[in-house]
């Protein structure tokens, strides 16, 4: 029996991804990577969605208990403080565990050896790793968690005080080249926080970002916040609407379809229960 297992993200974010990993796997007809800085819930979620995940993760219970989750739901997973080694077992696992303190025992060689589809930004060294992001992942959709640090009115998170943290994480964000999505999860009274002229009456904002760079191709396919593309791989470049007039031929002289709106054609006559 496999448990859903939910991320520590907004939730607003796992929606993304779940619609995400519907029609993305499929249309680039490719197994998704995932390099994850903190492991969690959301290692067990991208495994279950199909995806060859690297985590790397400081904490020995939290690797213990990924490590048996991960076994006991029939996924294989390699364990190792060595980079090199990790590297090497990657390939071969469904999980690999890479053990680090600090992003100076790993540096860029993580972001090199393997073009990663997705990177997520949610443990050691904040601060290296969303600067290294920014020019070593720039082929990925990057996850980045707890943007509430960013804040500066309300009731600020504890490591709203890590400036050096704050201004590359707001470096990133304002980036240009990167389209993003921030998905802010309200919290308060009845679960529903909202700011007045004091502040956020929320004691805990918590706000996650899904990003991805300008040449990317969600952004051609103009991806909305539920994860979902606007046009499909015909439209892009326009290409799709070379044949408009003929899949959708309107006459806007007399402001009426050419063709009967529903044909018959179009009915695949399949059993319908609403039971």
């Amino acid at each position: 029996m496999f448990l859903r297992i939910t991320p520590w993200i907004a939730d607003a974010s796992i929606q993304f991804l779940n619609n995400l990993f519907k029609w993305y796997p499929t249309l680039i007809n490719k197994k998704l990577s995932v390099l994850e800085w903190g492991g969690g819930n959301s290692t067990i979620y991208f495994l279950q969605k199909k995806c060859q995940v690297l985590t790397i993760e400081s904490d020995d219970s939290f690797i213990s208990d990924l490590c048996l989750l991960a076994e006991k739901a029939g996924f294989t997973v390699a364990i190792t403080d060595n980079l090199t080694q990790a590297i090497s077992a990657y390939s071969n696992n469904d999980l690999t565990i890479l053990k680090a303190q600090d992003y100076s025992q790993i540096s860029d060689g993580i972001f090199e050896f393997n073009p990663w589809s997705i990177v997520v930004n949610d443990g050691i060294s904040r601060k290296e790793v969303i600067e290294a992001i920014t020019e070593k992942a720039t082929q990925a959709i990057v996850v980045l968690d707890n943007i509430e640090y960013c804040a500066n009115w309300g009731r600020l998170a504890r490591s709203s005080g890590k400036t050096e943290t704050v201004r590359a994480y707001r470096k990133f964000i304002r980036n240009t080249q990167w389209q993003k999505i921030m998905f802010e999860q309200s919290e308060g009274r009845d679960g529903h926080g909202s700011p007045d002229s004091t502040g956020w009456e929320s004691p805990n904002r918590q706000i996650t970002g899904i990003h991805w760079q300008q040449e990317h191709l969600l952004n051609e396919l103009m991806v909305s916040q539920l994860g979902l593309p606007l046009v499909n791989s015909e439209g892009i470049d326009d290409k799709d609407l070379l044949s408009v007039d003929e899949r959708c031929p309107f006459d806007w002289q007399k402001n009426e379809w050419a063709i009967e709106e529903y044909p018959e054609t179009l009915d695949l006559k399949l059993t319908r229960r609403f039971d």
